[in-house]
């Protein structure tokens, strides 16, 4: 059963105890992330997520780190486009440590002029490490590509220029702006009393932390071009091809996660079977999807060799054509619901997807949404419906290709249509 409730405060509580475990997570949303970022404050959502870590009135960043290594727990936090979360895993006899600890940093984070020095090297490092990364860093080019000009394009870690004249001033300002309780979701789930996390979450978020409006930043998207390519000396090239999705208040979201798990969603999906299995011309290829509060993505990544990248791409705009033109047999609909079903439920059995779950979905939708609601929303999904959706998005608009790797050519400006 799970209940939900607001705090004196106006900080919003969601509780699910849940029998046959031994665990509990908890975690603390903020419902802020890189789309709120001006220009000048790109990477700030992500390296106050980095400082609520590093010290508190009562505890240093070490005692921080002790305090659930000794318990055999897990600590960690995760800034995305629209939202971070900081988030304990502990063993449920641990429950008051684990609140005590997630509100001292939501409350009383010193932001030490020194700790913010030292972590300026620590996110500067880790922006070298996704340039390293071609697999990951692909996906940020892709956003940026499709997405242009929405506060939703530029990278989460934000720019090494931005990250070098972070003060303390700066990181509090913005900290003030969206660190306010009416802002923040507190959710717990897991094997608990109810009554007894009640109490320690009074006893704890007993303060307030207030602002009385966020303004959000403009939305518009500027189309770019339909094909960019870095060029780098790589041993394969890694691609992302796609466009535009849909929002999260879109009906269609449930047609698109069908369709995207039929296409590149699993080992048996058409561009697993046909690409790598069939051809043998890749070792990682698969398709995404992302929904967020006006727009989405939609998306095939791959990595190939360059002697390959032309076979692969006219693969799987075939494969798109093919879904376009047919839609997809009667069996393999079901087959494809059936995995998606089994792999929610699969997922869930974990006490920290399913605190997850509560926060996106309150956060997202208002409300609690069950397991058999998801199944019956992915059961109403047609072949006409699959039809309709990949026509809309694969064909109905040109897509975007970026590329990055070792590819010898000029021209880039064309568009890609199916």
């Amino acid at each position: 059963m799970v209940e939900k409730y607001a705090t004196d405060s106006g900080m919003t509580v969601i509780l699910e105890p849940i029998d046959g475990v031994m665990s509990i997570s908890a975690g603390l949303w903020v419902k802020v992330g890189s789309r709120h970022e001006e220009p000048s404050c790109f990477g700030y959502a992500h390296f106050i997520e980095h400082m609520l870590f590093k010290g508190t009135e009562r505890y240093s960043a070490h005692d921080i780190a002790r305090m659930v290594d000794r318990v055999g727990g897990q600590h960690n936090a995760a800034t995305n486009r629209e939202y971070t979360c900081y988030y304990i895993n502990v063993i449920n006899e641990h429950l008051p440590l684990t609140v005590e600890l997630l509100a001292d940093m939501y409350y009383c984070s010193l932001f030490d002029s020194e700790e913010i020095e030292k972590e300026k090297n620590v996110i500067l490092e880790e922006i070298r490490m996704y340039e390293d990364t071609p697999d990951e860093l692909i996906h940020d080019y892709f956003i940026e590509s499709v997405l242009s000009g929405h506060p939703l394009a530029h990278p989460i870690v934000g720019n090494s220029e931005n990250i070098r004249k972070i003060t303390k001033k700066k990181l509090i300002d913005f900290f003030s702006n969206f660190y306010f309780d009416k802002n923040c979701l507190f959710v717990i789930a897991g094997n608990f009393n109810v009554d007894q996390a009640k109490r320690e979450i009074d006893r704890n978020f007993n303060k307030k932390h207030e602002k009385k409006s966020i303004t959000l930043l403009p939305t518009k998207i500027a189309r770019g071009k339909s094909w960019r390519h870095i060029q780098r000396k790589l041993e394969q090239v890694h691609f992302c091809i796609g466009g535009e999705g849909v929002n999260r208040k879109d009906d269609d979201r449930w047609v698109l996660y069908v369709l995207s798990t039929y296409l590149g969603g699993s080992m048996s999906s058409r561009l697993f079977q046909i690409i790598r299995e069939k051809e043998g011309l890749c070792y990682s290829i698969y398709s995404f999807h992302s929904i967020y509060e006006d727009t989405g993505l939609f998306g095939i990544y791959c990595g190939t060799s360059p002697q390959n990248f032309d076979r692969v791409i006219d693969l799987i705009l075939n494969e798109c054509r093919n879904v376009i033109e047919k839609g997809i047999p009667k069996q393999e609909l079901e087959d494809t619901k059936s995995y998606i079903k089994g792999n929610i439920a699969l997922s869930l059995e974990s006490t920290e997807v399913r605190m997850g779950q509560l926060a996106r979905n309150e956060m997202n939708y208002g409300r609690y949404i069950s397991f058999q609601e998801i199944v019956e929303c992915i059961d109403r999904v047609t072949e006409d419906d699959v039809l309709r959706v990949a026509h809309r998005l694969l064909r109905e608009k040109p897509l975007t290709m970026v590329s990055i790797g070792n590819l010898n050519f000029k021209n880039t400006n064309f568009e890609f249509r199916i």
